[in-house]
């Protein structure tokens, strides 16, 4: 520990201010760092259903602290347990074959077959999926499928211990149960080997053998627990065990376990009075939830918002930072509406604080805060320096302009913004990218009509008099004049086009509106009419005036 201490001494640490710097220096407290091996830190889930963006906070907890630990200089294993060895209970709503979902009931999830038929099984299909959403967010932890642990006998002594100690642990879930368990109780979960069910009786004479009984089908059997089979520990002996086995150093789990005599209390006493060992450090996190719809995301209530959903509207770094500035027992809610834009002002906001250089003023512990907040949020790992440049990225308002004003081309897009001199180089050429096309899609699928429109296809000839004219005819003028108008030198020209008419810039421009976006409203004026340019607005607005 001595080394870990110089290393994370005071001067070295006051940036490291962030909740999971904190967490980081308890897990420090709590081992006896070696040379030779690494820390563990762990998350699981089982996927019973699609995996929710509110199951993603557990896995992006552990990242954040495994990333604080890594800064130290610590050798950190992240793993990821897959409890697919779970029992499959209820159909989610919205699945596809439900029929056939029904028809295995009380099987593994690891061996219901995938109603998508794109992988070996239900659980493989939403394991890949959720796997595959991490990739681009720098999440790598390495995945452990606890059904082919338990199959392969990997946790043949840890089952026999609880055998050995079942009395001890009766006694010890007891104290927090209301009913409790009878004296035969023995702690054993699983599935029989003739009909797949979990509907299993169970016997153990001793030893490493353990005999079952199924009441569905009648199937008798002894397994030897060396050789692996379809026996498995129940979820709250089964989560203290693998503590022990795997030498966990940190974990959190949602407020469900973390209540008085929940999953994590049983497990911290399991943990250190049968297998030895000493429970994880421990954060508790709450529930994420989707803005407009109530109550916890639930998988078999179907209608899930999941990892990749979130990655269509949010960049990766955003996401991890929105994520990275909650603490985690707060609960906060993932937005689809409008507030994205405002979401993202905030990061742009929060990214050039980061950088901004220190003067000595109290401002500067919000800058600290927001720099290692970024440090941890970056998809790969980084170092901000105060005074280091930003990267320049358009906002995400005006790129929701540009964008539909080019029909959801990105080149476009990108080349716009170019010309416009807002960014140079290809990193920031790919985050412009990034961005629009986050954009394009959120206009596409989120957006509120108002946000929305389209550039017409095809000119219409409307028929406009009097001041309407007057004031139209000026502004086809003021685009001929100069075909590429930077939106800074437009917007006098577009102040003095009404004068001497009885009309306002606020009365005349639905009728512009109309001729450019077939609606009465849409994006500031001048921002729309240097995105298109003269080439574009010209033949729209020249028809109607005869």
């Amino acid at each position: 520990m001595t080394e870990t201490k110089e290393r994370t001494a005071p001067e070295k640490d006051r940036d490291r201010s962030h909740w999971a710097d904190h967490a980081a220096r308890r897990v420090l407290d709590f081992v006896n760092l070696s040379a030779s091996s690494p820390i563990t830190v762990a998350a699981g889930i089982t996927p019973s259903g699609v995996i929710h963006v509110g199951n993603f906070r557990e896995v992006i907890t552990v990242d954040l602290v495994a990333r604080a630990l890594q800064d130290r200089g610590v050798e950190v294993r992240f793993i990821y347990s897959w409890d697919d060895f779970d029992v499959f209970r209820k159909v989610p709503v919205d699945m596809p074959r439900p029929e056939m979902l029904e028809e295995n009931l009380r099987r593994s999830v690891a061996d219901v077959p995938d109603p998508y038929a794109d992988h070996e099984s239900y659980a493989a299909h939403f394991i890949a999926q959720f796997e595959g959403s991490l990739v681009p967010l720098g999440i790598m932890p390495e995945f452990i499928r606890q059904s082919k642990r338990y199959r392969a006998g990997a946790y043949a002594a840890g089952i026999r211990k609880a055998l050995e100690e079942r009395d001890a642990i009766r006694q010890i879930l007891n104290r927090h149960r209301t009913r409790p368990l009878p004296d035969d109780w023995l702690p054993l979960a699983g599935f029989c080997d003739a009909c797949g069910r979990d509907e299993v009786d169970y016997c153990w004479p001793g030893d490493w053998n353990v005999e079952y009984r199924c009441r569905r089908c009648e199937n008798e059997a002894s397994v030897d627990l060396r050789e692996g089979g379809n026996i498995k520990l129940p979820w709250r002996i089964d989560w203290p065990m693998r503590w022990s086995q795997e030498q966990v150093v940190f974990e959190p789990g949602g407020k469900d376990h973390s209540s008085a005599g929940g999953s994590f209390d049983t497990g911290r006493e399991i943990v250190s009075q049968i297998y030895a060992g000493k429970a994880p450090e421990y954060v508790a996190y709450d529930f994420v939830r989707i803005k407009g719809r109530g109550g916890k995301i639930s998988s078999s209530k179907g209608d899930v918002v999941t990892v990749q959903d979130c990655l269509d509207v949010y960049e990766p770094e955003m996401l991890r930072w929105i994520f990275a500035s909650q603490r985690p027992g707060s609960e906060f809610q993932i937005s689809f509406d409008a507030d994205v834009i405002k979401l993202y002002e905030d990061y742009d906001r929060a990214r050039r604080l980061a950088h901004e250089a220190e003067d000595g003023s109290k401002a500067d512990k919000k800058r600290r805060i927001a720099r290692r907040t970024f440090e941890l949020a970056s998809v790969s790992p980084c170092r901000i320096e105060p005074g280091s440049s930003a990267p320049a990225t358009p906002p995400f308002r005006a790129v929701s302009v540009v964008v539909q004003a080019y029909d959801g081309d990105l080149d476009r897009t990108v080349s716009h913004f170019e010309r416009l001199g807002e960014m140079s180089g290809d990193k920031e050429r790919a985050l412009c990218r990034e961005r629009a096309a986050c954009c394009w899609r959120w206009v596409q699928g989120f957006a509120p009509e108002e946000f929305r429109y389209r550039i017409r296809k095809q000119a219409v000839a409307r028929s406009v008099e009097g001041d309407h004219r007057i004031v139209l005819q000026r502004l086809v003028e003021v685009l001929k004049s100069q075909p590429d108008w930077a939106e800074a030198d437009l917007v006098p020209h577009m102040k003095g086009l009404c004068d001497g008419t009885e009309l306002t810039l606020k009365t005349f421009c639905p009728l512009a509106y109309d001729l450019l976006v077939e609606r009465d409203h849409g994006p500031k004026l001048t921002t729309l009419l240097t995105t298109m340019g003269s080439e574009r607005a010209l033949p729209l607005l020249e028809p109607s005036l005869g």
